[in-house]
């Protein structure tokens, strides 16, 4: 059972006896006058409170500034960039569209009733000319007793010289599993760095050309100006390459891929073996991505 807790009381009279003892004893001495005493809300003793805390020195005003003009800064930075990457993108789309649109209307239109002849066959790869035509004088000569017909000079003749066809530069690369196509442009280094090519891919000037024995290297884009390399990451071992020169079709099968530092230069070095490869940007541009394939077919272009 609890023990009850005891409670103490005054003695009868205390209470009388402390108010008569502060009335008659006297107020203690002070300097000065005594200030009356304010009565005070929290939110108003907070801001005094917080009064020294404000920005009231050079110092403060200066960072104060000096923190709008970086947010002012990022804002520009990121709208140039906004501008200066999807919308070159979106511009470089829209003149592409406008080209087409206008070739299309430049396009003769047969008469209507009238037969019209069989379509030429394709000329080939862009920026490459067709095949000479035969001359006349270039024909053979006839066998004895055989009528000199205009059906024989019809007949294919060898010729004489090199057509214009064979440039061996690359000029188109495709990538079939992947879906992408694309034109190729030489690049070269300017200022100790090596150029990136718009909307196409690059071929390294002074590597292997293709077909032939070395390292023959491609560079391009994986975000914007075209992102022409923005799916080789997709390329598995096995996948084929096909690289189109002014009258070559080479094929060539992915062997691996890997990502690599900006400094290892010796994926560029020259290979005893005809092989591809191929560099864009990964890893927010702090690596790249090096995909490596080998020649396995070569034919001449139709």
């Amino acid at each position: 059972m609890p023990r009850p807790t005891p409670t103490y009381s005054p003695p009868p009279g205390a209470d009388e006896d402390l108010l008569s003892a502060l009335l008659s004893s006297e107020v203690p001495s002070r300097r000065g006058q005594i200030r009356p005493a304010r009565l005070r809300s929290a939110s108003q003793q907070q801001h005094e409170a917080l009064q020294g805390l404000r920005l009231r020195t050079w110092l403060d005003r200066a960072l104060h500034l000096a923190e709008r003009a970086l947010v002012v800064a990022a804002v520009l930075a990121f709208a140039y960039w906004l501008i200066d990457g999807y919308g070159r993108d979106w511009l470089h789309d829209l003149r592409q569209a406008h080209a087409a649109q206008a070739a299309q209307a430049l396009t003769p239109t047969p008469p209507i009733g009238l037969p019209t002849a069989s379509a030429p066959p394709p000329a080939g790869p862009p920026h490459v000319a067709s095949l000479p035509f035969t001359r006349p004088e270039d024909a053979l000569p006839l066998a004895p007793g055989a009528g000199a017909s205009r059906d024989a000079f019809m007949a294919p003749q060898p010729l004489h010289t090199a057509p214009d066809a064979a440039d061996p530069r690359p000029r188109r690369l495709i990538m079939p599993t992947v879906g992408a196509d694309m034109q190729v442009y030489e690049v070269f280094v300017r200022d100790d760095e090596w150029e990136v090519a718009e909307y196409a891919a690059g071929f390294h000037n002074g590597t292997a050309l293709p077909g032939t024995v070395g390292n023959s290297v491609y560079s391009g884009h994986a975000g914007l100006r075209g992102a022409v390399f923005k799916d080789i990451g997709r390329l598995k071992p096995g996948d084929d390459v096909v690289v189109e020169t002014g009258g070559w079709r080479y094929v060539y099968r992915v062997r691996s891929s890997m990502s690599v530092w900006p400094n290892q230069i010796e994926v560029m070095d020259q290979t005893p073996t005809p092989v591809l490869t191929l560099i864009t940007c990964t890893n927010w541009d702090t690596q790249r991505l090096v995909v490596v394939a080998d020649l396995v077919d070569a034919r001449p272009l139709s």
